[in-house]
């Protein structure tokens, strides 16, 4: 069946061409300025920036690790992940206010850094940056790449190479316009989609049978799964568990420069906040709390034996879609999850593309460059970013989807913290953020690798990246005489 998963891939491929064939001829200056190419207009509409948001936020992991959540920790377990997930990006959405009230011409996090602190931390958070924008597509097309491996004995290296250099040089093609329209395409299918495959598996399994089935996992000491915390919606590891979601998914957003291109580019300030709202969560956490019904608890309900898996994730729903539905459902769920993987990987590269070209080129390269020489860099250090991300993700067969997620909140909560500690704190610190950030990460990966217990070593190393580097830049500031001037910000320009 491998020409079920090459022909999802081409079929794609094919709707990309000709989204991209359908800007240039309705917007044939949009490769020549950067104002066109990487900001649209700069007149994004509710419409378009709310489909985008979704999309772009809803991951493989939404789906597969939402449904990992629920079997893990049981009832608890998606509303944790969900939840946590959606506290913050609400939290996001007020530091965005904030940070537009601070510097209302700024555009992303690198311009706040390199004001508020000094230029070589800035120099540091590009290097986040790129960091998160990695993780991401990484995960991603591995996530893919395991599906269809799973489902159609597709090869693993092939599929997720193939997706992110796909990916890759549509985002240079069409820049920014075509990220918003293929976004928009996709908002579609993957709804419908989405609901035609919860359909699907609640027809086979009804609400009773998941019931009855976390009731099993819950009571039976004999069940292979045995969770005595199965039914209690206040289990102490969910709600550890949901804590440290909001923590990696802060680390996440908040060094995502693509989010902040995007609010950049909105009408006004009202629309990116209701499209960020709408899109990052009031329509994406049903999307995940429902993944875990369908996926983590149909596994729970029908004791499927996942104590040997490596990517628990994947294995739960492509076991549940092999041994209990047809090649429909299959196809379904592959597309499903292709076009929710592409997308965020397309979000990523725009992202990335918009940070080299309009920031880093300018501050580190060349002050005086034109726009054609910018929108060049750009364009390389995205083809070069993708071609990286691929050839990472051939090497991640083996490894569990929760570990990659684990090492890097770790590593993206300590440059988190010191971000919203810069807002709370009004006093000047120069250089020592990057101390609290070194010490933070180191802190947080020796808690998580020295500890044996696994309920805890993943919440308390990413505690400990996350608060290490607050209290120590907190601690700071008591010491430093001078208050910042956050007037400085206002006179700051992006473009």
């Amino acid at each position: 069946m491998a020409w079920v998963g090459y022909g999802i891939v081409l079929i794609y491929g094919i709707m990309l061409i000709g989204i991209g064939l359908q800007i240039k001829i309705r917007y044939p200056r949009n490769q020549r300025k950067i104002h066109e190419y990487l900001f649209a207009g700069n007149h994004a509409s509710f419409g378009l920036l709310a489909p985008s948001i979704f999309t772009s936020w809803i991951w493989v992991t939404s789906i597969v690790g939402s449904g990992e959540a629920g079997f893990r920790f049981g009832i608890i377990g998606g509303l944790s992940y969900s939840i946590g997930a959606g506290i913050a990006f609400g939290i996001f959405i007020f530091f965005l206010v904030k940070l537009k009230l601070l510097m209302p011409e700024g555009m992303f996090v690198t311009d706040y850094i390199g004001l508020r602190f000094s230029g070589f931390l800035k120099d540091a958070y590009y290097f986040f940056g790129m960091l998160v924008i990695i993780y991401v597509i990484v995960e991603q097309s591995a996530g893919i790449g395991l599906v269809f491996n799973g489902l159609f004995q597709v090869s693993f290296k092939k599929i997720a190479f193939f997706t992110v250099i796909l990916c890759g040089i549509y985002v240079v093609w069409r820049g920014m316009r075509g990220v918003l329209f293929n976004e928009l395409a996709n908002f579609f299918l993957i709804s419908i989609g989405f609901l035609c495959f919860v359909f699907m598996i609640l027809k086979a399994f009804p609400i009773n049978t998941l019931y009855h089935g976390l009731e099993s996992v819950a009571t039976d000491s004999y069940n292979r799964n045995y969770n005595p915390d199965g039914m209690n919606l206040l289990s102490k590891s969910g709600i550890l568990y949901g804590i440290s979601a909001i923590v990696i998914a802060m680390g996440q957003i908040l060094m995502d420069p693509a989010y902040y291109l995007k609010a950049h580019i909105s009408k006004n300030k009202k629309v990116f906040v209701k499209s960020f709202l709408w899109g990052g969560v009031i329509f994406w956490m049903p999307v995940s709390i429902l993944s875990s019904f369908v996926i983590g608890y149909v596994s729970l309900s029908q004791n499927i034996d996942l104590s040997q898996s490596v990517n628990l994730s994947i294995d739960i729903s492509t076991n549940v879609l092999n041994n209990y539905f047809g090649l429909k459902t299959k196809i379904l769920f592959a597309c499903l999850v292709f076009c929710i993987g592409c997308t965020s990987i397309i979000h990523c590269l725009i992202g990335i593309q918009s940070l080299y070209t309009i920031d880093f080129y300018k501050n580190k390269i060349n002050p005086a460059a034109s726009e054609n020489e910018k929108m060049r860099f750009g364009k390389v250090v995205t083809l070069l970013t993708a071609l990286l991300c691929a050839l990472i993700s051939l090497s991640l067969q083996k490894v569990s989807l929760l570990t990659i997620d684990v090492f890097s909140g770790i590593f993206l909560a300590a440059p988190c913290g010191v971000v919203l500690i810069g807002i709370v704190s009004k006093k000047v610190v120069g250089n020592f953020p990057w101390i609290a950030i070194v010490v933070g990460i180191s802190s947080g990966l020796w808690v998580w690798l020295q500890n044996p217990n696994q309920n805890w070593n993943f919440f308390l190393g990413i505690m400990s990246s996350f608060f290490l580097p607050v209290i120590l830049v907190g601690v700071k500031s008591l010491f430093s005489k001078q208050k910042f001037n956050f007037k400085k910000l206002l006179f700051l320009k992006s473009e």
